[in-house]
């Protein structure tokens, strides 16, 4: 007669020297190792585990979406408590970690003019089958912003650019003392490293990316380029990252630290 093992669906990880508890959902068919070696869940961890104010008495993941074999995003409920009063604080985290996103300003060789790009695409969550937004990806797990910032510019815009080119406003604004601006913070770990690229084009090259079509087929992506008047950028796009890269940058030049 044959057996067979259930995966355990509990085990517990460590923070501020304590076991605390991880629990899945019966219905997840994810090991719980999977979920908890995730990146940026134990990201998650390792920032949880530098506050002093916060305790974590328990997680229970709720769910998991894969990637291939790797971990997209997890949606967990950590039981947390600040101290020293032990008062319950909200707990519920849509992790999918960091990305970046980049800020292009091109200036016409003939007539000095700046313009932009937004990139346009279906963002289900928005229920938007055309949002404008800046170029924009996630982070692959290294840390390495600038690097992920190159690729997902020429993937996103077909233009081609060295990891040196790419300003990080973000590092200029904070220091290390911040990752990146965050969206909604009060329910997803998500940061945006925001970057800037400059450069000077002949007004010909700039019309030619006006509504041209790129993105990587092997991820589903469909993105048409938008050429907008740089001053009217504020005007195109309600993005979030769009409308942060654009006060970033402005203060930035203010400061002259641009």
């Amino acid at each position: 007669m044959s057996t067979t093992t259930t995966a355990p669906a509990s085990t517990t990880v460590s923070i501020r020297g304590e076991n605390v508890p991880v629990t899945l959902v019966p219905s997840l068919d994810v090991p719980i190792q999977t979920a908890v070696n995730a990146p940026n869940f134990q990201k998650w961890i390792k920032k949880m585990d530098k506050q002093d104010q916060l305790k974590v008495n328990s997680i229970l993941i709720q769910s998991i979406d894969m990637f291939g074999p790797n971990v997209g995003f997890l949606k967990f409920k950590a039981e947390v408590h600040a101290l020293p009063e032990k008062r319950p604080v909200p707990g519920i985290i849509f992790c999918r970690g960091g990305s970046v996103a980049i800020l292009v300003i091109l200036t016409s060789k003939e007539t000095g003019k700046e313009y932009s790009l937004l990139t346009v695409q279906t963002r289900v969550p928005a229920a938007t089958f055309a949002y404008s937004e800046i170029p924009a990806g996630m982070l692959d797990g290294s840390g390495h912003f600038a690097g992920v910032a190159a690729k997902e510019m020429k993937e996103e815009t077909g233009i081609d650019v060295t990891e040196d080119r790419l300003i990080d406003m973000t590092k200029l604004a904070f220091g290390d003392s911040a990752e990146g601006m965050y969206p909604s913070p009060g329910g997803c770990d998500e940061f945006i490293r925001l970057f800037l690229f400059r450069d000077t084009l002949e007004q010909a090259k700039i019309d030619e990316l006006q509504n041209k079509l790129t993105g990587c087929l092997s991820e589903n992506e469909s993105i048409t380029l938008h050429v907008v008047p740089f001053d009217e950028l504020w005007r195109r796009s309600p993005d979030g990252k769009t409308l942060s890269s654009l006060f970033l940058y402005e203060k930035l030049r203010a400061e002259k630290k641009l």
